[in-house]
């Protein structure tokens, strides 16, 4: 079962205990639900999307089978479990979907106005923004940029900018 979120509309600034939002969310492809939450607290909502083609009974069977196969087959880490985890359930699933999205459209975002450079032995984990436009990086350029890192960081350094996007959010997440 692969689930994915679309049309996410995200408010920081509404996000108090949770995250305020809205999104589409898909199941193996298909539309199947409006979910969001409110970002005072509490759990996700969910509306049937209008392009689901069943009906709402049906719909609403799924989504409880959603539930339960959430509950039964996924599992996050915790401190509070003396297993040291926890059942999974559908909203941190969808949480992660949108984190990853979220951590997705930052990176795009850091990418398009700046080289982001990480030291690979840096204990801190932190990187450093060239920004394009000062540096006058432009995409004939990336040569000579390649060996001012050279210079710079030996063969310590790791350019997310020379990546495919999946690998550096990876990265970026894992740093």
């Amino acid at each position: 079962m692969k689930l994915s979120l679309k049309n996410v509309k995200y408010a920081e600034h509404a996000s108090q205990e949770t995250s305020n939002f809205v999104a589409e969310l898909y199941v193996d492809g298909k539309p199947f639900a409006i979910v969001g939450n409110d970002g005072i607290g509490g759990c996700d909502y969910h509306h049937r999307h209008e392009k689901y083609g069943r009906s709402h009974s049906e719909w609403h069977e799924e989504l409880q089978n959603l539930y339960k196969w959430h509950r039964e087959n996924t599992t996050y880490e915790t401190e509070y479990d003396p297993r040291g985890y926890s059942e999974g359930s559908l909203d941190i699933t969808v949480g992660e979907l949108l984190d990853d999205y979220l951590t997705t459209k930052r990176v795009k975002s850091l990418m398009s106005r700046s080289m982001i450079v990480f030291e690979k032995d840096d204990p801190k984990g932190g990187y450093y923004k060239f920004g394009k436009k000062k540096y006058g990086i432009t995409e004939d350029k990336m040569g000579w940029f390649r060996n001012q890192l050279w210079e710079r960081f030996k063969d310590n350094w790791i350019c997310l900018n020379f990546m495919p996007l999946e690998e550096a959010v990876a990265f970026y997440k894992a740093n």
